[in-house]
């Protein structure tokens, strides 16, 4: 007894510990977060943001957001039954014959096993992808057929070989680097890293290698010091070059995978135009500006430079063109009043050719890079450019007000010294009559009213003559779109002059020439209202909204895999885009060869220069199969400036009814009809009809995750 009580003593005793443990660590973190507290509410850390989040919730509690229901059709499983029979048992016995144990034994009716899948990744728009020279791995073609020829082809097809089909590569190679040429050092790295580049993409690469990471190339290439400041006044073209090469001008997002790179060449213009807005605005815009700055613009604070040059003080832009083209006598009389208007200490920088007063510190090469920059967008509202221009400095550095931006701006002068006169301003409506007549004169009667959109849409230059064969889009055959440098040419699709709701025969320009109407262009038929608005809105805008049916995916009475629709379906209605990675026609051959021995392609020729794959990357769509009489009709519509291959239907479709469309009747589609066993009866397509839907259930639980079929019904 006197241990098990020294034993519950003891126990209590560390209890005790544990908790004054438990208590110093609560009372230490108490500490530590008013600290926090303290600090966060001296410095007003998310004070606005906190504002902004309580404002949104409150406006959220106010005008609730409605949730439309989303109604899935009823899933009829499929009931596994007993066979009638005579009760049967397992039995399991001993070494000796004696029954040990005793398990009775339910046969089930035989269902047939859902076809084989293979992995594929799920998309919703297209991904361009690069051509691959060299082949990851010889395909699997079955225990029966020889491969030897096939391999053979391969090693012609893909110039830079088979990945792991080269001997020797283990050999030691110090020995002979020093003493052999680069062609072979490029081989040699590409068959020791032969996903990393290809022998030709290093033969490319390797000058620009060389002199990037040369040691006095890389201090030459010091752009900030330790405290992260520029250490020169760049020019903006080499701060922003990084920016420009990434950006996509087309959907303006950086490293964008629908577009290839190599066509943003053309895109170009967006610096061009900006350049022009503003050189072309002129001495009217700014000076406007700056009289109605009370009734557009608040000022920030008491200081601010709008409250300080009020006095009809001019704009920096005003001593830029004074300073620019144009007659000499006019510049100088422009550039005399301009000056005699401002205050004293302005014009004394002005009239010393520049230099800043004696009383304001002098700007850094950082502040001075960051504001040519900032200054290039067009910006000349100097309160926001004093903004951003303090975040890029340091917390020790002086803050810049507006008032020091202004003058800075007055003393730096013009953006450029070519100073365009602003053109007078055409009436928009007439404009566009006139845009709509010119086009149809020249395009729709040189073509007898045809539009061939199979070419490849690459925008032609600034100033381009888009009636000769210089013109990349004349030369394909092709119309310019909005990207193109061409703004005023004969060869430019206006778009449509179309009512709401009225894009849907030929009577519409866009629907006639197979164009999705495009906000930018088209502006009547509100192409660019949203859902909600309570107007009518355009039918010709499916595929760039991505207003597609509900689809599902289940075995086919045809081959493999099939895609149904899981709603009723109209005629003419939107069912979805086919979707996948757009590669050459070059690369197409290749992969075809493949795709052709396994007796699987999902290739579809997207325009004379690229085909969508959705062998790897695809949408449901992929497992539409074909048919003599489908209930489906692909065709390639051109989306703001891209071939996409849209999906619509050809009659009323009914919910859980397979979905057909015809794979075509070239050489190119009959071997993919080639691919597809049978053709589905009418009678059969009724009988199945009912039971699509459960199906679909049973595949879907059988084979959850992305993935596709090895079967070759789909295009």
């Amino acid at each position: 007894m006197k241990r098990i009580s020294d034993d519950q003593q003891k126990h209590q005793q560390q209890k005790m510990k544990h908790k004054e443990q438990l208590d110093e660590i609560c009372e230490q973190l108490m500490k530590a977060y008013w600290t926090v507290r303290k600090f966060y509410e001296e410095k007003k850390i998310g004070h606005e943001g906190l504002k902004a989040f309580k404002k949104a919730r409150d406006e959220a509690r106010k005008k609730p957001t409605p949730i439309k229901p989303f109604e899935v059709a009823p899933l009829i499983l499929r009931e596994l039954k007993p066979i009638k029979g005579r009760p049967m048992a397992a039995l399991k016995r001993a070494d000796n014959g004696v029954v040990v144990s005793k398990c009775p034994i339910i046969p089930l009716q035989h269902l047939e096993a859902t076809p084989p899948m293979q992995f594929w990744t799920h998309t919703e728009v297209n991904i361009n992808a690069e051509d691959e020279f060299t082949l990851s791995h010889i395909p699997f073609l079955g225990d029966a057929e020889d491969d030897t020829s096939f391999c053979a082809e391969l090693m012609k097809t893909f110039q830079d070989g088979i990945h792991g089909t080269v001997k020797g590569c283990g050999e030691q190679l110090s020995e002979q680097l020093p003493h052999t040429d680069m062609d072979n050092m490029f081989r040699v790295v590409h068959q020791q890293f032969p996903n990393k580049a290809s022998f030709h993409e290093l033969r490319a690469l390797y000058p620009d290698l060389q002199r990037r990471f040369q040691p006095e190339t890389i201090d030459k290439q010091r752009f900030t010091n330790e405290q992260g400041e520029l250490v020169e006044k760049f020019k903006n073209d080499r701060l922003l070059n990084s920016y420009e090469l990434l950006l996509c001008h087309k959907c303006f997002s950086y490293d964008c995978i629908m577009h290839n790179a190599a066509t943003s060449n053309g895109y170009g213009n967006s610096k061009k135009l900006r350049t022009k807005r503003q050189s072309s605005s002129g001495v009217g815009r700014h000076s406007a500006g700056k009289e109605n700055c009370s009734k557009m613009r608040r000022s920030c604070s008491t200081n601010c430079y709008l409250l300080n040059n009020s006095s009809g003080a001019a704009q920096p832009a005003m001593v830029a063109n004074a300073t620019g083209g144009g007659k000499k006598g006019s510049n100088k009389l422009q550039q005399k009043n301009s000056i005699a208007s401002r205050p004293q200490q302005q014009q004394l920088s002005i009239a010393t050719g520049g230099t800043a007063p004696a009383d304001s510190a002098k700007w850094t090469p950082h502040e001075e890079a960051i504001f040519n920059v900032l200054r290039s967008t067009g910006e000349e509202e100097y309160c926001r450019i004093a903004i951003m221009l303090n975040l890029s400095l340091g917390e020790t550095a002086r803050k810049r007000t507006c008032q020091e931006v202004y003058e800075y701006a007055c003393r730096a002068g013009p953006q450029s010294t070519n100073g365009e006169s602003s053109s007078p301003v055409k009436n928009a409506k007439c404009r566009k009559k006139d845009n709509h007549r010119q086009f149809r004169a020249i395009k729709w009667a040189n073509t007898n009213g045809t539009v061939e959109n199979h070419g490849r849409f690459i925008p032609c230059k600034a100033k381009c003559d888009c009636r000769s064969s210089a013109c990349h889009c004349v030369k394909v055959n092709n119309l310019c779109t909005k990207y193109c440098g061409c703004v005023d040419c004969g060869n430019r699709f206006p778009g449509c002059r179309c009512a709401p709701g009225n894009c849907r025969t030929k009577q519409c320009q866009c629907y006639f020439a197979s164009w999705e109407c495009d906000p930018d262009v088209c502006k009547s038929c509100n192409c660019d209202k949203l859902d909600g608005s309570g107007e009518p809105i355009c039918k010709n805008v499916s595929i760039q909204r991505g207003l597609q049916k509900r689809l599902i995916v289940a075995p086919s009475q045809v081959a493999g895999w099939g895609c149904f629709a899981n709603e009723d379906i109209e005629k003419n209605d939107f069912v979805s885009e086919y979707c996948g990675e757009v590669i050459s026609t070059e690369e197409s051959e290749r992969r075809g060869k493949i795709y052709d021995r396994v007796k699987c392609s999902y290739l579809f020729g997207l325009n004379d220069e690229q085909v969508v794959d959705a062998t790897r990357v695809g949408n449901v769509i992929r497992f539409a199969n074909h048919s003599q009489n489908p209930n489906c009709r692909a065709k390639v519509i051109v989306v703001n400036g891209d071939h996409k291959i849209g999906i619509f239907a050809q009659r009323l479709i009914k919910c859980g009814e397979e979905l057909f469309f015809d794979y075509g009747t070239d050489s190119f589609w009959k071997q993919q009809i080639d691919f597809v066993p049978r053709e589905l009866t009418q009678m059969v397509r009724r009988e199945y009809r009912v039971s699509a839907v459960a199906a679909a259930a049973n595949a879907s639980a059988n084979s959850a995750g992305s993935s596709g079929t090895t079967r070759g019904d789909s295009v």
